[in-house]
C-alpha cells in the first residue's frame, strides 16, 4: 500500500519525525521510536536552549547525526516508493 513504517532507536525530537514524513514518498509514514536502547535525539534549537533531553549525559548522538537519520531514513523510504512504482 501506501504507507511506510520505520524505526529507530532514538527518542526523537518531534521535528525529526515530521522531517521523515513531510520528504516521504508514501501516503503514511509511520516513525516508530525507542526500537531498541536509544536516548535523546536533541534537535539543533534544543541543544543551544539546554534542558535535561538535550545535554551531552542525555545523549548519544547530537544533532548533526540527527540530520543523518533523517537523510538516510527518507533515502531508505523512498528507494522502496521507487521500486514498486
Amino acid at each position: 500500500g501506501e504507507v511506510a513504517i520505520c524505526t529507530n532507536r532514538f527518542e526523537l525530537y518531534t521535528e525529526y519525525g515530521l522531517r521523515m514524513k513531510a520528504r516521504s514518498k508514501a501516503l503514511q509514514t509511520f516513525v516508530i521510536q525507542l526500537a531498541g536502547s536509544g536516548s535523546y535525539l536533541a534537535t539543533e534549537e534544543a541543544e543551544a536552549r539546554g534542558g535535561y533531553s538535550a545535554i551531552v549525559n542525555s545523549c548519544q548522538v547530537g544533532p548533526l547525526g540527527g540530520g543523518v537519520l533523517v537523510d538516510e531514513t527518507v533515502k531508505t523510504i523512498n528507494a522502496m516508493w521507487d521500486e514498486h512504482r
